[in-house]
């Protein structure tokens, strides 16, 4: 596994090198599928049976368009990560877990020098994938409620059940989120880790109906934000039967912080 931190250059030699040996593993070891498609690019009198499968590596030609058939260095990038998550409880956040993600896609273990050795990007990766599936969520939560399917939650309601949606996607690695967070707050994590709080803040706010333009909407995703802190904080702590005291916490902070906001809407 490679451990050292790769300048821009060497990690687009290095990923070069990874696809281009997928590449070659796929020629040497045909399997038995043949519902792929043959590549119009390279015709042959005789039509083999067997086609490979398995990861597809990306090519550019010199016009600068990709071939539909062959998927992007990112697109490799984001299969490895999601790959690398079922392994995460067992090796952390680390180089090693993205090691065994790629083996798991028939890669080689190299295919880890793709990314940073602190494993940052692993992280953010989770982190981009719990905020959208949370967004999801909501979005269907408003749709059925427009439809008259379901009641319109109270405000409060709401904000307690979606914090509480998201954080309980951290309970399949809460035994190693306290080494994600420690690796967030890596200076060069901090901005990308703080625009995923943020977007996620701001879409809890939205889904909740908040349509304030004025000082009150900073200060009410600043009271959010800090209540989905504090109660992450709790949560890794909370041994508890399925976290209830983490859960009777942040029902308390919400409640706090909705008189706090009837009481300044009334001043």
């Amino acid at each position: 596994v490679v451990r050292c931190q790769l300048s821009p250059p060497q990690r687009a030699l290095q990923a070069s090198a990874v696809l281009r040996r997928v590449s070659d593993e796929q020629k040497k070891e045909p399997s038995a599928s043949s519902s792929q498609q043959q590549f119009d690019s390279h015709p042959t009198d005789q039509q083999p049976e067997q086609e490979p499968q398995g990861p597809i590596p990306s090519y550019t030609g010199q016009g600068g368009q990709e071939s539909e058939d062959y998927e992007s260095e990112e697109q490799l990038q984001h299969r490895i990560l999601t790959a690398a998550l079922e392994f995460v409880p067992e090796h952390g956040w680390t180089a090693e877990a993205i090691a065994e993600g790629a083996k798991t896609l028939g890669l080689s273990v190299a295919a880890a020098g793709m990314f940073h050795s602190d494993g940052s990007e692993l992280i953010l990766h989770f982190v981009s994938q719990c905020n959208t599936k949370l967004s999801e969520l909501l979005e269907q939560e408003q749709k059925r409620v427009q439809l008259g399917e379901a009641e319109k939650k109270p405000t409060d309601q709401f904000l307690r059940d979606a914090v509480e949606a998201r954080l309980r996607m951290l309970i399949p690695y809460i035994e190693k989120w306290p080494q994600a967070l420690s690796i967030l707050l890596l200076p060069h994590n901090i901005p990308s880790s703080l625009n995923l709080l943020t977007s996620m803040i701001d879409d809890i706010w939205h889904y909740a109906g908040d349509q304030s333009t004025d000082f009150n909407w900073y200060t009410r995703r600043a009271v959010l934000t800090g209540i989905y802190n504090t109660t992450e904080l709790v949560m890794m702590q909370d041994s508890s039967p399925d976290f209830e005291e983490t859960w009777r916490f942040l029902e308390n902070r919400v409640a706090d912080a909705m008189n706090m906001d009837n009481t300044a809407n009334q001043v």
